[in-house]
């Protein structure tokens, strides 16, 4: 059986990754805490995408990259223009393909604000959403 991924059914879940990246950035900095923020991160990221889709497939979209899914987030003003989305998108694509331990320390070091930009598509995600209903 599939399930359908509605904006009503994916976003608790982003929420929810959203709340669990701010606690895994408040924690001490050793490896440990680090890869599990990194984790997160990817986690998080995952599920912004998916709630993109999820909303754009509502208006009949479909994206064929990560590129396109935060373009389009960003013409529906879920981000500021110029946001630093490209290079949130290169750094999830260099943690899956390649994690050396150098590009992934430099990936930790901005996780604050790549948590800004995720974030604020979820409060835009979520106040669309309740206007909806």
């Amino acid at each position: 059986m599939t399930s359908k991924q509605t904006p009503k059914t994916v976003l608790p879940h982003l929420n929810w990754s959203i709340a669990r990246l701010k606690e895994a950035m408040e924690k001490e900095d050793t490896e440990y805490y680090r890869g599990a923020a990194l984790e997160r991160f990817r986690l998080t990221y995952e599920a912004t995408l998916k709630a993109i889709h999820a909303f754009a497939k509502q208006e009949g979209k479909i994206f064929e990259s990560d590129e396109l899914s935060f373009r389009w987030a960003e013409e529906k003003k879920w981000l500021n223009k110029k946001s630093n989305w490209a290079t949130v998108i290169k750094n999830y694509k260099k943690l899956n393909n390649q994690p050396r331990k150098k590009s992934t320390y430099n990936t930790y070091k901005k996780i604050r604000s790549y948590y800004v930009l995720l974030h604020k598509i979820s409060k835009a995600m979520n106040i669309e959403l309740s206007n909806k209903d």
